[in-house]
């Protein structure tokens, strides 16, 4: 009797077992990236030809075919519209970001450039599609061989979204850097307990009105939302020298000695890795107001 009781339960917790996980065994860092099928040659669309072209001269994968992606559960990212992904690849891709990276800053490209970018059509949402709280590439850049960006379905040729579109861009793969040298112990203590935090990075307390670039710079940020944590001070200092000229930047570090400092720092590090970021701003302002769409 003792042994068809011990039978029974075990039967009973193996199919309690097998009712709460319907699907097996899950396996959380699973990379579904790597998992999606193969397009037959025969299906190819202008996009994917252009996505081939783009592997063998650069040794980069476009990835825009993907169901939903959840990045936890509450953040995810959708794949962008056919329509949108074919000219912002052509324009934003290979003309604007690989080709001109190839041609004047070899030493980076070949060392630092992912070998995979994903394409998201809208922004990166947090809690629901329809809310506002968005960002460019969360959740995405914090591999060494893979970058991507949201906003694809908003791509357009006016000058001001494609400059703005490739600093961020550039923004987000400082991020890449960071995660995979580090910023260093020195940086970080430049500004060590002086950090707005989430609450403060966009509104000041003290006054109850938004921070501008010129207090944020004053404080040794280049901008407020620099002044958020750490690891945003340093990709939105790459993502202000990519913007603008050197003289500018000079006239926004004579605000501060901290921000002067953290400037010094970043502007080698990337000297080092072989991009001067004075004259990628002038590549990419080139590039913004020069090329043929």
């Amino acid at each position: 009797m003792k042994k068809l009781l011990y039978l029974v339960l075990c039967l009973f917790l193996v199919s309690c077992v097998k009712d709460n996980n319907p699907l097996g065994e899950i396996d959380e860092n699973t990379d579904y990236f790597s998992k999606r099928t193969i397009k037959p040659k025969a299906e190819w669309n202008a996009l994917d030809y252009l996505c081939d072209t783009i592997q063998r001269e650069f040794g980069v994968e476009i990835i825009y075919e993907y169901t939903p992606r959840i990045i936890s559960g509450n953040t995810f990212f959708m794949p962008p519209q056919y329509d949108k992904a074919l000219p912002y690849t052509r324009t934003m891709l290979y003309k604007m970001w690989l080709q001109p990276l190839k041609q004047s800053f070899p030493k980076f490209f070949n060392t630092e450039t992912p070998i995979e970018f994903i394409l998201a059509g809208g922004f990166i949402h947090f809690n629901d599609p329809t809310l506002t709280a968005t960002a460019a590439g969360a959740g995405m850049n914090a591999q060494f061989y893979r970058l991507g960006m949201g906003g694809v379905n908003n791509y357009s040729t006016n000058k001001t979204w494609l400059q703005s579109h490739l600093v961020t861009l550039y923004h987000e793969h400082a991020h890449q850097i960071d995660h995979k040298y580090g910023r260093g112990d020195t940086y970080d203590r430049i500004s060590q307990g002086k950090y707005y935090g989430l609450a403060g990075y966009r509104i000041n307390p003290k006054t109850g009105l938004e921070r501008t670039d010129a207090e944020s710079q004053a404080d040794g940020f280049f901008k407020s939302y620099g002044g958020y944590a750490p690891e945003e001070d340093w990709a939105t200092s790459v993502e202000y020298m990519v913007r603008y000229p050197e003289s500018t930047i000079k006239t926004f570090v004579a605000r501060s000695v901290d921000l002067d400092k953290k400037y010094r720092i970043v502007y080698q590090r990337y000297l080092d890795m072989g991009v001067d970021l004075h004259k990628l701003q002038g590549v990419v302002d080139s590039v913004v107001f020069k090329v043929n769409y």
